[in-house]
């Protein structure tokens, strides 16, 4: 088993440095890519400032521009909202769910107990042997 252990470790640790390094790349590039569109997005906001002084005045292009902006922003945070209302509607559903399951397994197991009380018994004992076995005891430090 040691031989198999030390091929197995090693091919975890490499396996591990392959995904850092592609981790680390990605970023990188993601970064650069992100950079690149900040830019690119400035450069078409001075391009739509320019175009839109040559048929109004500055201020009214400036202002213009701003009142797009914010109105996208609210917009965003308007769908935003929903999708987190959306979200804590379905967790509840889940919640909601999750304790009916609850309840049904404990009307089962109820059932059970009153029709064959050694079978739950014995059911009882094994899951609680099989927890306890997965514990081990560590010894106590003396200080």
């Amino acid at each position: 088993m040691g031989p198999l252990g030390a091929a197995l470790s090693a091919l975890l640790a490499a396996d591990i440095g392959a995904t850092a390094s592609r981790f680390k790349r990605n970023a990188a590039l993601c970064a650069v890519v992100a950079v690149l569109l900040v830019t690119a997005y400035i450069f078409a906001l001075i391009a739509i400032a320019l175009y839109l002084s040559a048929a109004y005045s500055p201020v009214v292009a400036a202002a213009s521009i701003a009142a797009a902006l914010i109105l996208t922003a609210l917009i965003l945070i308007i769908v935003m909202i929903a999708l987190q209302g959306r979200d804590r509607r379905l967790a509840e559903e889940r919640r909601r769910r999750s304790m009916m399951q609850t309840n049904l397994t404990m009307l089962a197991a109820a059932s059970i107990l009153r029709k064959q009380p050694l079978l739950a018994v014995g059911t009882a004992l094994a899951i609680g042997a099989l927890l306890g076995t997965g514990r081990k005891r560590r010894p106590r430090r003396e200080t």
